[in-house]
């Protein structure tokens, strides 16, 4: 289920609502190295729910652009080693662009990107339940740069 609302000209909101539920049949072939090593990633049948929000969002007078997308499972894989099930959690992936209009010396645009994310996949959308839930510690990004389109 999806609620998306659009907030003014510029800004947008969508909180997206997913059940899963899951029957695990037969043992993987590393089943007992992940019993040791990740035990939380060895599930059972199981129920999944999973809230997403996103804003995105820009601020005219600065050309500025934000995009805030928040994930909240109650089935991520334990990110200490000693959890043995699933439990709930956040993920998060949060974006600034800012146009940078005193560099109009070209016919170039010139942007300044910042972002910090812990989300393991950047399509949210296009990927299987489990693909985000089995990452045990995802990694912490922090990027940032200039983009120069021509």
């Amino acid at each position: 289920m999806t609620f998306s609302r659009t907030m003014g000209e510029n800004t947008r909101a969508t909180v997206d609502y997913t059940q899963a539920q899951s029957r695990w049949r037969g043992r993987s072939n590393d089943f007992s190295l992940l019993e040791v090593v990740a035990p939380s990633v060895l599930r059972t049948d199981e129920r999944i729910h999973d809230v997403t929000a996103s804003l995105e969002s820009i601020i005219a007078p600065s050309a500025t652009r934000l995009l805030v997308v928040y994930k909240l499972n109650t089935a991520y894989a334990a990110s200490k080693s000693g959890e043995s099930s699933p439990s709930a959690g956040v993920r998060f992936d949060v974006q600034v662009n800012q146009a940078l209009p005193f560099m109009n010396f070209t016919s170039a645009q010139w942007e300044m990107l910042v972002a910090v994310s812990n989300l393991f996949k950047e399509a949210l959308y296009e990927n299987s339940v489990y693909d985000e839930l089995m990452v045990v510690r995802p990694p912490k990004r922090v990027l940032g740069g200039v983009a120069v389109r021509f």
